[in-house]
């Protein structure tokens, strides 16, 4: 039993959530977590590159707020491969919205952010994101003909 439930919390979906203010996180982490996903928070991206390391997520919720975002979401995505969300205010600059976007994340949300909707959207980009990886065993298959 107990090791069944291992394999089953191995097998959720793992969220990454850098903030700048830990308001976001105490929002977001509960409703993540009901929706099957399992949530760890840092306040910054040095952190951040720490626990990439140990908690290896699926998807990074970041705040646009944090002083080097453009950065941490440049490095995340491209370094790491690592699909980001960026959540910010409805009074950030248009041109700072595209340039984050022009960073490499995959998706811009408003806060306050609804729930339903990050949901999902975490969960179409995580679809795409796997048709995407290429399946080892084809590329065997395909190397030994």
């Amino acid at each position: 039993m107990k090791r069944m439930l291992h394999i089953e919390e191995r097998m959720r979906d793992r969220i990454l959530i850098i903030e700048s203010e830990s308001s976001l996180g105490e929002e977001m982490a509960p409703a993540l977590a009901e929706a099957g996903f399992s949530v760890a928070r840092v306040p910054n991206y040095p952190e951040s590159l720490l626990t990439l390391e140990v908690f290896k997520p699926d998807i990074i919720i970041l705040d646009e707020a944090l002083a080097d975002s453009m950065e941490a979401c440049h490095q995340l995505h491209t370094t790491f491969g690592i699909p980001v969300i960026l959540v910010g205010t409805d009074s950030s600059q248009e041109i700072w919205k595209m340039a984050l976007l022009d960073a490499e994340a995959d998706f811009y949300l408003r806060k306050p952010v609804s729930h339903a909707v990050l949901v999902a959207r975490m969960r179409a980009i995580l679809r795409r994101y796997r048709r995407q990886m290429p399946n080892v065993s084809d590329y065997v298959i395909k190397r030994r003909n």
